[in-house]
């Protein structure tokens, strides 16, 4: 495969339209099909379910999806060190971000640096919390932001916005919130441990001292958890920037105050090249945040 088609493929996800996709990589419509036809026979395995009305990503299209868009941030990432090399004065910078992270929250975050700070170029990666610490160790990335899932202070961390985690409950079409004592009993849906969300579920529920139970596959996508919870498979608890509108959504509380879910970010000590960025951070996160929602 090529990096065109992996862009082809990041670019109908997406959109979902073939004509849209096209338009968005400058080639034609044929041409686009054409490429992730190819991609899907390589790998023999459908990338994308089609029909008369639609496009949607297969379950092993969901699987894919994360490494795709590493792959086009590494593409990014050379074309980015190579302007750095070719001009001393311009700054790049590898920040992480976990896939929990509120995306139009970071996008907004970023533009407003880059736009004071025009001899900076901000790189965005998405990864799991595992690969996002060793990254950060091994300093190929400069900082990450990411939910904090420990209550071990950290030397180089900052908080920068906290979201309410909400309930998506098929049996429940009327509260507007729920007491998480009330809600131990149900069977919760969950995604792998690798962003944090299903620590932070497991932790929540178990501060009432009751069991509960997991339902037994795992979910890929924070949209295969919500299609899943939505369909009967049980309860999923997730950040509310991470459902889709128009999905029935309850907010939780333990003694009739919303439960949080924290992020900060993180970076090695002594980086002097991301100060600016830090700085940023400190001033204007949590106003961004409160602009957003």
């Amino acid at each position: 495969m090529t990096l065109t088609q992996i862009h082809f493929i990041l670019a109908l996800a997406q959109h979902k339209s073939f004509s849209k996709a096209a338009r968005t990589c400058n080639v034609t419509q044929p041409t686009l099909s054409n490429g992730i036809f190819k991609v899907e026979e390589e790998l023999q395995q459908a990338i994308f379910l089609r029909s008369t009305r639609s496009v949607t990503l297969t379950q092993f299209g969901e699987s894919i999806l994360p490494s795709v868009r590493s792959m086009i941030e590494i593409e990014k990432s050379i074309h980015s060190k190579a302007k750095e090399f070719l001009n001393p004065k311009n700054v790049v910078l590898q920040v992480g971000i976990s896939p929990l992270v509120n995306t139009k929250f970071v996008i907004l975050l970023v533009s407003a640096f880059k736009a004071n700070h025009k001899d900076h170029e901000v790189i965005l990666v998405e990864q799991d919390l595992n690969g996002l610490q060793e990254k950060l160790v091994s300093g190929e990335l400069d900082l990450i932001i990411a939910p904090k899932v420990s209550k071990t202070p950290m030397g180089n961390a900052l908080s920068i916005y906290e979201e309410q985690l909400y309930l998506i409950d098929p049996a429940d079409r009327d509260s507007l919130k729920v007491e998480i004592g009330d809600i131990r009993d149900k069977t919760f849906v969950m995604v792998p441990d690798s962003c944090g969300l299903s620590e932070i579920t497991r932790y929540i529920l178990r501060s009432t001292s009751r069991d509960f139970k997991e339902y037994e596959g795992k979910a890929m996508t924070y949209q295969v958890l919500v299609d899943w919870s939505a369909n009967g498979l049980g309860c999923a608890i997730l950040p509310k920037s991470k459902i889709p509108e128009g999905i029935k959504k309850t907010l939780i509380t333990k003694r009739s105050k919303p439960i949080p879910i924290f992020f900060e970010a993180k970076w090695r000590p002594s980086q002097k090249k991301i100060k600016s960025f830090v700085k940023h951070l400190k001033t204007n996160s949590e106003k961004i945040y409160f602009g957003l929602v």
